[in-house]
């Protein structure tokens, strides 16, 4: 008798879904099944994927202005309540206040009015959720359903929580019995009302994800929340994927007798002076002695393709180079969603924080892929320009920067003036702040690192 193959459904939303999860070991340890991906992003950003999958499109629907409204609502209700809950008003910074367009802005500040009510109560934002979730239009559910009776699969796997178009999926789901896991897309997500589907079971990160889940979502129950670790820092782990120095110094033009210090960009939200910072460390490395003089390994980030460095890196040729993301990068749109990388984007990155000596940006989880190497990372802690609506300040009183607490995890650069010396105590293998950055990394990420995979193929299986 032939053992009928259970069918996985994975759903990726967007390209950040095909690097940590398929790109991963995760598809080998589900060698058993038969994968299905359904996903808004077009079969050929899956061609670089190692098993036969079948794949359909994914189309979202519209959600009514109620549904929205409700939704929105919930959410700056949730960005408020939580605010309160750990003293921390930086969370209220993770709401859009200037959208675009009248109806937005209207629904916008509605939202605002009616959510700062709510979040005196927490049982009035779960109200507030379950009416959102109920005005989804029957059709789309029915629409949904009807595609996954055709698919039958076992059990769902969702590559990221933040998609509010993917409810009524999950609602279609629930109807049909099939249990849903989805993951907690970053360590930093919880806090910011981002958990925007409704699944049976959630994976994170580690056991502080876990307890942060218990803290900002109280009505999921612990045992529906499972600590699997994240299989994006597994390739850290496979010695297959370091290049030899040489032949990585040859591939990207780097000169093979100098050090390297990788300069990780931000998006423009995230950090609007980033020419300004890759300005400074370029002017503090021109005055390190020529000796000993490090180049600049320029990465910007996968989604920020614009022309805001070229006058910084026309200036210092001489020492930095760009070494761009391998990543599909679509020219007719701005969203960052159907971006997606290619699997040369892994090597890249695994050997940068191999071969690199130190990591310099702002606040970015880069500093947990230099750690797997044990490679410090240098956050800049200084305003290169004054701004009253932007500041670093803000960025570190993020809540999940709270996780440093009581650990010496990142180097600091207090100025501009701090870069040079910083930089030549790595250069010089003297000993840099940043002692604790593996045991931030254990706190963040389940170890050991390389079982993440088997952990959420195990899931997928019961």
């Amino acid at each position: 008798m032939i053992n009928k193959k259970n069918k996985i459904l994975f759903i990726v939303p967007d390209g950040v879904g095909i690097r940590n999860y398929l790109y991963s070991n995760l598809i080998a340890e589900l060698n058993n099944n038969e994968i299905f991906i359904l996903s808004t992003l077009p079969k050929e950003a899956f061609y670089q994927i190692d098993a036969d999958f079948k794949y359909q499109k994914l189309t979202f629907e519209k959600e009514s202005f109620i549904t929205r409204l409700f939704r929105e609502t919930a959410t700056f209700a949730r960005l408020c309540f939580n605010a309160k809950t750990v003293n921390n008003p930086s969370i209220l910074k993770n709401w859009n206040y200037y959208p675009k367009g009248f109806k937005l802005k209207v629904l916008n500040k509605i939202a605002q009015i009616f959510g700062k009510i709510a979040s005196s109560n927490y049982q009035n934002i779960l109200r507030l959720e379950k009416i959102g979730q109920k005005n989804w239009s029957k059709k789309v559910i029915e629409q949904y359903k009807k595609q996954l009776k055709q698919l039958d699969p076992k059990s769902i796997f969702i590559t990221h929580q933040r998609v509010a178009s993917l409810m009524p999926i999950c609602l279609a789901a629930k109807e049909l019995n099939i249990p849903i896991i989805s993951t907690i897309y970053s360590w930093d997500n919880l806090p910011k009302g981002r958990l925007a589907i409704l699944a049976d079971k959630y994976v994170v990160w580690s056991d502080y994800m876990k307890v942060e889940m218990k803290q900002f979502y109280p009505e999921i129950t612990s045992e529906n929340v499972l600590v699997t670790g994240t299989p994006q820092f597994e390739f850290y782990t496979q010695e297959d994927k370091i290049i030899n120095r040489n032949d990585f110094a040859n591939q990207y033009g780097l000169d093979i007798s100098r050090k390297w210090i990788c300069f990780s960009g931000d998006d423009v939200k995230t950090s609007p002076y980033d020419p300004e910072y890759l300005q400074d460390v370029a002017e503090a490395v021109s005055h390190i002695e020529a000796s000993i003089r490090p180049q600049i390994i320029f990465r910007r980030c996968p989604v920020d393709f614009s022309t805001r460095y070229d006058e910084v890196l026309n200036q210092y040729k001489d020492i930095i180079v760009p070494i761009d993301p391998i990543w599909n990068v679509p020219n007719a749109t701005q969203n960052w969603g159907v971006y997606f990388p290619k699997k040369e984007d892994i090597l890249l990155q695994v050997n940068l924080a191999f071969h690199c000596e130190a990591v310099v940006n702002l606040g970015s989880t880069m500093a947990h892929d230099f750690a797997m190497f044990n490679k410090p990372c240098f956050y800049y802690n200084y305003d290169p320009v004054t701004d009253k609506n932007w500041s670093v300040k803000t960025i570190y009183n993020y809540q999940h920067f709270r996780s440093m607490e009581g650990l010496d995890a990142v180097g600091w650069l207090h100025s501009k003036e701090s870069i040079q010396m910083e930089l030549e105590k790595v250069i010089n293998n003297e000993q840099v702040e940043g002692k604790d950055r593996k045991l931030w990394l254990q706190k963040i990420v389940l170890h050991p690192v390389d079982e993440a995979s088997k952990n959420i193929a195990q899931l997928l299986n019961d």
